[in-house]
């Protein structure tokens, strides 16, 4: 049981590489996972390397957000637009969401493939499995994820966000389903995994309150961490003031208690 914070988009490029490392230099985060197919992966790994970290960086599948590095899934216009960059077209429509073809399915594994095959060869080790804009929560593309957990052994895969309260009928249920499936994915999972803003939310907390996140972890929340495994994701970038933030609120008023962890 216990809390992870993981930093999302590592690679992305320069500045998100940079914020990243303050995050863990001041001991907000515990992990990291990596984009491998965008401009500052190599980067990533040289800077993990030097502040210590490299062991708690795993992968960020992407096919949401610059180019790929397989060339067969740029002709596809659900994935792709006519520049071979990945246009997010399926990820807009709820049908391609539920079900894609055959080939589909095959160029997303691929793609997984190769964003793994380079995560490894950089020199990371930790195959801590998550996606950028969860992609791997949709039907398709876990099919394609499936195919590649037996060649990989994953250490740990991302939930489909399960820390809220309320929620529509079908998503409930698609949620259940899907994290019912995907533990058998991975050695390990979380309990539950949301944002900062699920997580604060969850405890009737309103994360945009700067008097509510200075309450830190409270009685509730350590109850529950010492019962669940929970998963909170992060994305540490600069303001325009220089200010290090998870995307619009202070990293250093995410009151986490991860010490020793």
């Amino acid at each position: 049981m216990g809390l992870i914070v993981n930093a999302d988009d590592f690679g992305k490029n320069s500045e998100i590489n940079r914020a990243i490392c303050e995050a863990f230099e001041n001991g907000y985060v515990t992990g990291t996972t990596l984009m491998a197919n965008m401009p500052g992966a190599h980067e990533a790994y040289d800077l993990a390397q030097k502040n210590g970290f490299a062991d708690r960086v795993g992968v960020h599948l992407n096919i949401t957000e610059g180019m790929p590095l397989t060339s067969g899934i740029r002709s596809n216009p659900l994935i792709c637009a006519p520049d071979g960059s990945f246009n997010q077209a399926f990820y807009h429509n709820t049908k391609y969401r539920l079900y894609m073809d055959e080939q589909s399915v095959d160029q997303i594994r691929d793609e997984f493939d190769a964003q793994i095959s380079l995560f490894l060869e950089l020199g990371f080790k930790t195959l801590h499995i998550d996606s950028h804009h969860h992609v791997h929560t949709n039907y398709p593309v876990y099919r394609a994820l499936k195919q590649l957990s037996k060649k990989y052994g994953f250490d740990y895969i991302r939930l489909s966000r399960n820390l809220y309260r309320g929620g529509s009928l079908f998503n409930n249920a698609y949620k259940v389903l899907y994290n019912s499936s995907v533990r058998h994915l991975a050695a390990h999972t979380s309990d539950r995994f949301g944002s900062y803003k699920d997580w604060m939310g969850y405890f009737s907390l309103d994360p945009l309150r700067a008097g509510d996140r200075a309450r830190g972890m409270t009685p509730a929340m350590e109850r529950f961490v010492n019962s669940n495994t929970v998963e909170i994701m992060v994305h540490p970038m600069y303001d325009p003031k220089g200010v290090l933030v998870d995307t619009d609120i202070p990293m250093s008023e995410l009151k986490f208690d991860i010490a020793g962890i």
